[in-house]
């Protein structure tokens, strides 16, 4: 029984190919992509001697509102330790119990190498946090007292922080779109490409949370959904136990005929039926509409009509049952 449920993939609820059939299209894919090798889907098998497949899948963004970007995943936000000193009376970030602690800090606290670069680590700070520059830099240690808090926090413990290529190196960016304190809410341009790499045990819920977790994205991922748009304008969403990695196997390695958009949740489906009228001219679709006008009243009157002879038949029927009824009781 269990070599006969692995013989048999799934790919949605009324959906499933053989073995055979997934290593076919899985040939046809690669051929398509050829020595471009990050594109392929490969094979392999679980434990328990599933087929699973994976590789880079191609998403387009249909979003209409906005979504919003993180500050920093937890990867950047670095591990502070404070000196003893600070410990005591610090109650959050910059605020002590005992504000004249600040007053007492000897400059036997301050190393002589930071003092010589005072100037420099203080422009260094302010340059990587959102804090505006003071008016007036520091000149020299002894001025450290007059500092705010924070900031005399934030040059003792003296965080490590990533300059700009660093954290464009560990944050993906939205088609060139890297994380901006003015900017971190926005719209990513309709039918722009992304890729996410997934596997075959990921069903659509789970595709858009990597999505999602790859960009540093805060909306849910119950906010979106994805769609199947095809050439001829028809819309299908994926249902949550879809896998979109074989429904893009199936649909082929060719964007032209289908991609795979992420939208948002409420967006409507688009049937075939109503499809085929997408393309059509402005002039051309008031004339359907016209002659399906005709056809429904028509087919309302043919109806009517319909009916109106049935009961007719009916109460005559009824009629004549109740004279005759009434003759045999006299």
């Amino acid at each position: 029984m269990a070599h006969q449920s692995f013989s048999w993939i799934f790919i949605n609820e009324r959906t499933f190919i053989t073995r055979d059939q997934l290593n076919s299209l899985m040939k046809n894919y690669n051929i398509f992509y050829g020595n471009q090798k990050n594109l392929h889907i490969l094979y392999g098998q679980a434990e328990d001697g599933s087929p699973v497949v994976e590789g880079m899948l191609d998403i387009c963004w249909g979003v209409k509102r906005p979504i919003q970007l993180k500050i920093q995943d937890e990867k950047q936000i670095p591990m502070l330790k404070s000196p003893d000193v600070f410990c005591k009376g610090m109650t959050r970030w910059g605020e002590f119990d005992d504000l004249y602690h600040i007053s007492e800090l000897d400059r036997i606290h301050i190393p002589v190498s930071e003092a010589t670069n005072s100037q420099e680590d203080y422009l260094f700070y302010h340059s990587n946090t959102l804090k505006p520059h003071a008016e007036e830099e520091p000149e020299s240690p002894l001025l450290y007292r007059t500092m705010s808090e924070a900031t005399l926090v934030g040059k003792s413990m003296k965080p490590i922080m990533m300059d700009r290529k660093d954290r464009q190196n560990h944050r993906a960016s939205i088609n060139g779109h890297f994380y901006n304190h003015e900017t971190s809410i926005f719209t990513p341009v309709f039918g722009s490409e992304t890729k996410v790499r997934v596997n075959s045990n990921m069903n659509t819920e789970e595709v858009i949370k990597q999505l999602l977790k790859k960009f540093k994205i805060e909306n849910s991922a119950q906010d979106f959904a994805l769609y199947i748009i095809f050439a001829t304008g028809e819309q299908k969403r994926l249902k949550k136990t879809d896998i979109p990695l074989l429904h893009r196997l199936i649909q082929g390695p060719s964007k032209v005929n289908a991609q795979i958009f992420l939208m948002d949740k409420d967006t409507e489906e688009i049937s075939s039926d109503v499809a085929q009228y997408i393309n059509f001219h402005f002039s051309l679709l008031e004339s359907i509409l016209q002659r399906l006008n005709e056809e429904e009243r028509r087919e309302i009157q043919r109806t009517k009509s319909k009916f109106k002879n049935e009961k007719a038949f009916i109460l005559h029927c009824l009629q004549s049952k109740y004279v005759v009824r009434t003759e045999t009781t006299v």
